[in-house]
């Protein structure tokens, strides 16, 4: 299993590239950016925000996350299984940092950033209270990935790998006994209504 981890926490990698977030208003797109942009202060303004520019603030938060999980797989190609423990905090770091990361993109960070600017009057906060902020396939892979890895690792570090993948194969063996019976059982019923028409009598 140890080698194994390297695939979720490549994932979580590669999900970097993946939209992560789109922010509109009134249904109407206004930016957009992967992991990689948000981190690195990339956004693509989209319709009249286009005009606006695609300059954003560098985000640390997420280029520490990155960092963490490059130096996990950086780990998991170099040390050998005495590293569980720290593979398991670099995810688990990775993590929480991409929580930190992006929550000042959430609706209410927006507001009361808006507010400590001075958007404090009436037509300013209807604007702002449009403002929807949608999270993409992209960010919840990382999560997830990010999750799988720390799952993995604590199963390494704690020496219960072995019988979780003896769970894990006898599973994937119900599964495929199960899909043989189920396939069988279909052609068994396609031969039978074969053989039901074949035994009709020809219509006059």
């Amino acid at each position: 299993m140890w080698k194994w981890i390297r695939i979720p926490k490549g994932i979580a990698l590669l999900a970097f590239l993946l939209p992560w977030m789109t922010v509109s208003c009134s249904n109407q797109p206004l930016a957009e950016a992967s992991g990689f942009g948000l981190a690195f202060g990339r956004v693509n303004a989209l319709g009249r925000a286009a005009q606006i520019g695609d300059n954003a603030a560098m985000n640390v938060w997420l280029i520490l996350a990155l960092l963490a999980i490059a130096g996990g797989l950086f780990l998991l190609f170099t040390r050998g299984r005495e590293a569980a423990r720290l593979v398991l905090g670099t995810s688990a770091a990775a993590f929480v940092l991409i929580l930190a990361g992006t929550w000042r993109y959430t609706k209410d960070a927006i507001l009361a950033e808006a507010a400590e600017n001075g958007a404090g009057n009436s037509m300013d906060q209807a604007a702002l209270a449009m403002i929807q902020v949608n999270w993409h396939f992209g960010y919840w892979l990382a999560l997830l990935s990010l999750i799988a890895s720390i799952v993995m690792a604590w199963l390494v570090m704690s020496g219960k790998e072995v019988e979780a993948e003896a769970k894990m194969r006898a599973l994937a063996a119900e599964a495929s006994d199960a899909a043989k019976a189920a396939t069988a059982k279909a052609n068994d019923a396609i031969d039978a209504a074969k053989d039901k028409k074949d035994d009709e009598p020809p219509k006059s």
